[in-house]
């Protein structure tokens, strides 16, 4: 077998230059590759057809030389032609569309959720912030109205400023409940915050003096205790009478007095003030009579205005005080007389007028007017042992002490009550908390509110509860229909508290109280029979004792006195 013939092929060389022959007659059709004098000897084949990875620095040296090689070599690429045409699907259904509103509406509904929470968050911690810096301010607050108050109230800051303390919004003073005169003496200066550390313990409970009780004691309507903030109850004008009969004529106690029962006398509101004394804010005064080895705690003749000793203060110990005196109806007069008013409808209102009501040993007190009608109020006379005095002999103490009505509990027994009722006048002014929105939900925080702005009142209405022997205190809270007025009031809610556990809950320790009106007592004992005037200064915590003249307050009660006897006959 032949084997085949191995030839070379003809090679043309170009001997006169660089590169391939011109072509000949047999090579006519076919193309010229291009060829580029940047192409590297040795390579057998570019496959991408681009080099440009020879540079001199930073410049493209070759491109600039040589032109540029992304062209090169593209005569023979593949061009794909018409290929989206010819393309045709392997599967024939139909692609599911979805509706572009609705993937809208489902990123929007993502998009505000997520807003929503960012909010939220900001919120809460804003809110946390917030209340931690009230707490904190508040503190704060405390803290300075307590060292303005022991360094004497806003006198001396009203020397430097328009009025105390926050500016032209405060009195640069407040008055004394009386003008004291030259003539009077200073026997004793007690100051107030040695009182806090006095105790007189081992006090019994008082005893009732015989059948020295006098009134008709109404029943309570239990439908009071379900009125709230939304089913609201508007306060009525409830006619009656208030007396405020003092000490000295006071007949059952003359009658006391004359026959031997006890040697100290007074009633529970007059002893309520001076046993909260280191409470008080505000100026009061109280008459002290020593009659042989008897002594008489006695209140001024104000004729027709409340004596300070009966009035019931609004935010006198809270931090935004309301002015002393002023112009507008939210001056501490006008608010004073606002919750008296308040009280004596609020008392009234929750019994049963109409209805028979409980009656005591006797129906009637002597002082009582029977054409006046009844006050709605009962009366007992009860007496208790405060040891030894000063002259060796026992201080056997007399009180005529009050009660508003009574209730059946829950064994069917007869219960007393206490009827007092606090009153919201402008939250936003008072420092209090709003209770149209925290009553029902919070009531214990609007508890601690008023019982911190209205100390010293609180303290008064407990120990009145405990020297009467009530058995439980009917707390109400009385609003204003609108803040800018003080004819319309509305009941947003009650609430019933024993006596001896507020008093702990208060922070108002019997021991204490037992032990300021015992000090009370021995500085008067010590004096020698006469008349004296126990004052509260109205910018320090000091009780001082003055020696008054014979006939100081005569006159005022003389014409009182000839007033009413000369309306007596003009009817």
């Amino acid at each position: 077998m032949a084997l085949p013939n191995f030839e070379l092929l003809s090679l043309s060389d170009n001997a006169s230059g660089w590169g391939p022959l011109s072509p000949t007659s047999s090579q006519d059709s076919i193309p010229f590759q291009q060829y580029n004098k940047a192409d590297r000897i040795g390579r057998v084949a570019d496959w991408i057809g681009v080099d440009r990875f020879y540079r001199r620095g930073n410049e493209r040296y070759n491109e600039r030389m040589y032109g540029s090689a992304a062209n090169a070599g593209s005569q023979f690429d593949y061009i794909h032609g018409m290929d989206d045409h010819n393309f045709q699907l392997v599967d024939s259904s139909k692609p599911l569309q979805r509706n572009p509103q609705r993937n809208f509406r489902v990123r929007q509904m993502h998009i505000r959720k997520m807003m929503q929470k960012e909010n939220d968050k900001r919120e809460l911690a804003n809110q946390s912030q917030n209340m931690k810096m009230k707490r904190s301010i508040a503190k704060e607050q405390q803290r300075a109205f307590k060292m303005w108050q022991r360094r004497g109230g806003n006198a001396r800051q009203g020397q430097r400023g328009q009025g105390g303390r926050f500016g032209g919004d405060r009195p640069k003073e407040r008055l004394p409940s009386v003008q004291v005169r030259p003539e009077w003496s200073v026997l004793e200066e007690m100051n107030l915050s040695a009182f806090s550390k006095l105790a007189l313990p081992n006090i019994h409970d008082g005893e009732d003096i015989g059948d020295h009780q006098y009134g008709i004691l109404q029943y309570y309507e239990k439908s009071m205790d379900r009125i709230t903030v939304k089913n609201s109850v508007p306060l009525q004008r409830c006619a009656g009478v208030y007396y405020n009969v003092t000490t000295t004529e006071d007949t059952v106690i003359q009658e006391l007095a004359q026959s031997g029962v006890g040697n100290v006398f007074g009633t529970d509101i007059i002893l309520a003030t001076l046993m909260t004394a280191p409470r008080s804010v505000y100026s009061w005064d109280i008459v002290a009579y020593r009659i042989g080895d008897k002594l008489f705690f006695d209140k001024r003749n104000t004729k027709d205005i409340l004596n300070p000793v009966e009035t019931l203060t609004v935010s006198e110990t809270s931090s935004e005080t309301p002015p002393f005196d002023g112009t507008g109806i939210n001056n501490a007069k006008d608010l004073s007389t606002e919750a008296f008013y308040i009280n004596q409808n609020f008392r009234r209102q929750v019994v049963r007028r109409n209805e028979d009501g409980y009656k005591l040993k006797h129906p009637r007190a002597p002082f009582e007017e029977e054409e006046a009608g009844e006050s709605g109020t009962a009366y007992k006379y009860r007496k208790w042992n405060l040891g030894n005095g000063v002259n060796g002999k026992p201080v056997e103490l007399v009180v005529r002490t009050e009660l508003d009505g009574v209730m059946i509990g829950p064994q069917s027994e007869l219960q007393t009550l206490t009827i007092k009722a606090f009153n919201e006048w402008d939250s936003s002014q008072s420092g209090g908390v709003d209770w149209r929105t925290k009553l029902d939900s919070q009531k214990g925080a609007v508890m601690a509110t008023e019982i911190k702005n209205n100390s010293a009142k609180v303290a008064k209405w407990t120990l009145q509860a405990v020297l009467a022997g009530s058995d439980t205190m009917k707390l109400g809270y009385v609003s204003r229909v609108s803040t800018r007025s003080t004819q319309n009031h509305v009941i947003l809610g009650t609430q019933y508290v024993k006596p001896t556990e507020f008093a702990s809950n208060i922070a108002l320790n019997m021991d204490n109280c037992w032990g300021i009106l015992r000090c009370v007592i021995d500085a008067c004992m010590k004096q020698k029979p006469g008349k004296y005037l126990l004052m509260k200064d109205p910018q320090s915590a000091v009780i001082r004792l003055y020696q008054l003249p014979e006939g100081t307050f005569e006159s005022d009660r003389e014409s009182s006195d000839d007033e009413n006897s000369d309306d007596d006959d003009d009817q």
